[in-house]
């Protein structure tokens, strides 16, 4: 019984984990840099994308190293989100195969992270 409460335990831990990196993700700014030469002159601009447009944000040479830094942060974060989410699937399925959980309750855990429940008590509820 005792594997098992560990089991748990890491997946509760990798849930909140999962919800801490989507949280930066969010607060970070997404697309890339682009640099053009006009007149001699030379602007540089945020782009990302919105469904089918392209949009644009001068960024002032001031704040031009701050905002690659963020933007290489970001993909750090989603790169990391992937290996976590990758993690979280194994866990809910060896969980799952334990029987102790369905893997369906994995989105309960992550939604309830996400409205910032305790999701140590609502995995414990879940296992009863």
């Amino acid at each position: 019984m005792n594997k098992n409460l560990r089991e748990v335990e890491a997946l509760v831990e990798l849930v909140n984990e999962y919800v801490q990196v989507e949280n930066t993700i969010k607060a970070l700014p997404c697309g890339y840099i682009s640099v053009k030469h006009i007149s001699g002159h030379t602007y540089n601009y945020r782009q990302w994308r919105e469904g089918d447009k392209i949009i644009s944000s001068y960024v002032p040479e001031a704040l031009l190293n701050g905002v690659k830094r963020k933007i290489a942060l970001r993909k750090e974060q989603e790169a990391l989100l992937k290996v976590v989410r990758k993690d979280l699937k194994k866990a809910g399925h060896k969980l799952a195969k334990a029987g102790l959980i369905a893997e369906e309750d994995v989105e309960v855990l992550l939604d309830a992270a996400r409205n910032g429940e305790d999701v140590a008590a609502k995995a414990e509820e879940l296992t009863k």
